[in-house]
């Protein structure tokens, strides 16, 4: 007998948000789809250059802009005085969120074995929930951030937990996968129309200047 696989997999998720429901509830919360910690505490490990052999690359909140990019060339070495677990490190499909305003959500693909410092949570998924769904997800809630923020500033930190306990419903896993690729492919479109507007300003102005040096002469 053939098994439609898509059709599999769509009716298994039904199949597991009925359950987790039974066994938790009727309220889902991000916790329940991710494990969830924050980043190491740097004061607690750091030794001077000299006194360590051990030497990372670090991220900080310089790092990373507020569309969600990591600035490599703004990386930073980090000296420790034992032995770093791995779970600090960036790995392919971690999703990191800033803990303080303004709450960025950042998508690791390419740049992993990066040592993240106690700024971040550390979001790591389950087959059942798509890195890029959570990352657009976390981008688009970034209003509840503000709202739950400790002292109602805008600068207020928001602890892991909060971000554990946020109620989190994502659709089947297939439809997530289908608004990342939407959301994809509107990133690639947004970079082609950055890049013809950015030439066509180039042209431009090469045109201008040389009407000018023409008219000069």
């Amino acid at each position: 007998m053939l098994v439609n696989q898509p059709m599999t997999d769509y009716f298994l998720n039904i199949w597991y948000h009925i359950t987790r429901r039974t066994e938790k509830g009727d309220e889902l919360k991000l916790g329940d789809y991710t494990s969830i910690r924050t980043g190491l505490v740097f004061s607690r490990k750091e030794a001077l250059p000299n006194d360590s052999n051990r030497r990372y690359r670090a991220l900080n909140l310089r790092n990373v802009v507020d569309n969600g990019q990591i600035l490599l060339s703004d990386i930073e070495d980090y000296y420790a005085s034992d032995a770093l677990k791995k779970e600090y490190f960036t790995r392919d499909g971690d999703v990191l969120l800033r803990l303080s305003a303004p709450y960025t959500a950042i998508l690791i693909t390419e740049e992993v074995d990066l040592l993240i410092p106690a700024h971040f949570a550390i979001i790591r998924t389950e087959k059942t929930l798509d890195p890029h769904y959570l990352h657009w997800w976390l981008m688009k809630n970034k209003k509840r951030f503000y709202q739950m923020a400790s002292g109602g500033t805008m600068m207020g930190t928001i602890s892991s937990g909060y971000v554990a306990d946020m109620t989190f419903e994502p659709p089947p896993i297939e439809r997530q996968r289908q608004i990342a690729k939407l959301l994809e492919l509107a990133k690639r479109e947004q970079q082609l129309l950055s890049m013809l507007a950015k030439n066509k300003k180039q042209l431009i102005d090469a045109t201008l200047n040389k009407i000018i040096n023409e008219k000069e002469q």
